[in-house]
């Protein structure tokens, strides 16, 4: 399984497109936002709001885009016959899924970190002082998001089925979980539709580290980061059994 987790890394790390769309674009979209909601030079305490909303936002949205591009990876490896391959190689079927969740949650990790030490540098956001509920927190959202991309990869068919399908969901989750539109400006009806989403307990966990100043044991905070390792725990074991009967079509 390790074998497959660090093939997995040497072929994304060569990849200058992927390493692009996961890493550069996300920095990109966090700067443009900034500029037009963020209010991007001009400082003072109502700017801190804007900018905590924007870099939390753009940073799950962006995530649950890469982590659907991720997940593609299998579909492809199930056409191009490789999965084959391992199915008929001593690998258990089980490793098989359990390295890509792992590569998922270890390019998820980058992609979070790489996008909130961008925001400290660049717009001053107060990471230092907020270290050990932001690595949970952290944890927990890309537990959750790269979970999604598993379990979109487990039972689409083709590469074309994942990206029209976590397109559409990752914008609908999005609109309705604070990434685009913060949650406070919503209809009271869309509001409570947006637990539903990762989204709103990513941001909202966000929310709690950086403008709410909540400690790492509020019962808050820790409620939002147990409902993203449910959210992730779920989508994981739905994927194990979805993969199970993709594997029994391929063999």
């Amino acid at each position: 399984m390790i074998e497959l987790v660090k093939k997995d890394l040497k072929l994304f790390f060569g990849n200058k497109q992927d390493m692009l769309l996961t890493l550069v674009l996300p920095i990109i979209f966090i700067t443009l936002f900034s500029f037009v909601f963020g209010k991007l030079g001009q400082p003072g305490k109502g700017n801190s709001g804007a900018i905590v909303h924007v870099v939390a936002g753009t940073s799950v949205m962006m995530l649950l885009f890469s982590v659907a591009g991720i997940g593609g990876s299998l579909i492809d490896e199930k056409q191009d016959g490789m999965l084959k391959k391992l199915l008929c190689s001593p690998i258990h079927p089980n490793e098989i899924l359990f390295g890509k969740i792992i590569f998922a949650n270890i390019i998820s990790l980058i992609q979070l970190i790489i996008m909130f030490i961008f925001a400290w540098l660049a717009f001053g956001l107060d990471i230092l002082h907020h270290l050990a509920p932001l690595l949970l927190m952290i944890l927990s959202t890309a537990w959750a998001c790269s979970s999604f991309g598993i379990v979109l990869a487990s039972f689409a068919r083709t590469r074309q089925q994942v990206q029209g399908l976590s397109t559409i969901v990752v914008l609908v989750m999005s609109a309705i979980g604070g990434s685009m539109i913060p949650i406070f400006l919503m209809p009271k009806i869309l509001q409570d539709v947006a637990v539903i989403s990762v989204n709103y307990w990513g941001i909202q966990g966000f929310y709690d580290i950086f403008l709410r100043l909540l400690p790492i044991t509020d019962t808050d905070f820790l409620l939002r980061v147990l409902a993203l390792l449910l959210i992730g725990t779920s989508l994981n074991f739905l994927a194990f059994q979805m993969f199970k009967r993709n594997i029994r079509r391929i063999t």
